[in-house]
C-alpha cells in the first residue's frame, strides 16, 4: 500500500509541475512591472517604420497605473519622445524558465496594452509583447503601435524586437 501511496503521490507531483502556467489577464493579476522595449521596431503596411526605445513601471489589474515612456524615430525621419499614459490590458505569460543566457530576477513575459502620447502631437495604442514564461504560440517579440492617423499609423507588423516585463 505504501508503494502505491508513493506511486499516486509521485505521479501527481509531476503532473502538477508540468502543466504549462496559463496567462492570467489583469483581472488576476495586480503585480506591479518594470518594463523595457530596446530599439523594437514595428512596419505599417505602407512599408514605413517606426522604432521605440523605452522603459517604465506599470501595475496591472483594478489599479492599473504606468510611468515612463522613451524616444521613437520613423523611417522618414522624424524623430522625438513618447509617454505612456494610461495601460488599457496586462496579460502575463508567467515567469522566464531557465534561459540559454542570464536574465534578470523577476523577468517575466506578457503583453500589455498601453495608451501613448507622442511629441509630435499624435496619440494612440502600444501593444508590447515579451515571449518569456509561456506565450500562446503565435506571439512575437516585440511591439504594434496603433496611431490615430489612418493606416499610415498602423504599425502591425513586427520587425524586430527585445522586450522584457520584470516583476517587481
Amino acid at each position: 500500500m505504501r508503494r502505491l501511496t508513493s506511486a499516486v503521490i509521485s505521479i501527481a507531483a509531476v503532473g502538477l509541475f508540468a502543466t504549462p502556467a496559463a496567462a492570467s489577464d489583469a483581472n488576476g493579476n495586480h503585480e506591479t512591472y518594470r518594463w523595457v522595449t530596446a530599439g523594437d521596431t514595428a512596419m505599417a503596411p505602407d512599408g514605413s517604420t517606426i522604432k521605440l526605445t523605452g522603459h517604465g513601471t506599470l501595475t496591472a489589474g483594478h489599479d492599473k497605473a504606468i510611468t515612463g515612456g522613451g524616444t521613437f524615430t520613423t523611417s522618414d525621419g522624424r524623430s522625438g519622445t513618447w509617454t505612456a499614459t494610461a495601460v488599457d490590458e496586462f496579460v502575463s505569460y508567467g515567469l522566464a524558465g531557465p534561459e540559454p543566457f542570464p536574465l534578470p530576477p523577476g523577468a517575466a513575459g506578457g503583453k500589455a496594452k498601453l495608451q501613448v502620447s507622442f511629441s509630435d502631437g499624435q496619440s494612440g495604442v502600444l501593444t508590447i509583447f515579451c515571449v518569456l514564461g509561456t506565450p500562446p504560440p503565435s506571439v512575437m517579440e516585440g511591439i504594434n503601435l496603433v496611431l490615430g492617423s489612418g493606416v499610415s499609423g498602423e504599425y502591425n507588423t513586427i520587425v524586430s524586437g527585445n522586450t522584457i516585463f520584470i516583476a517587481a
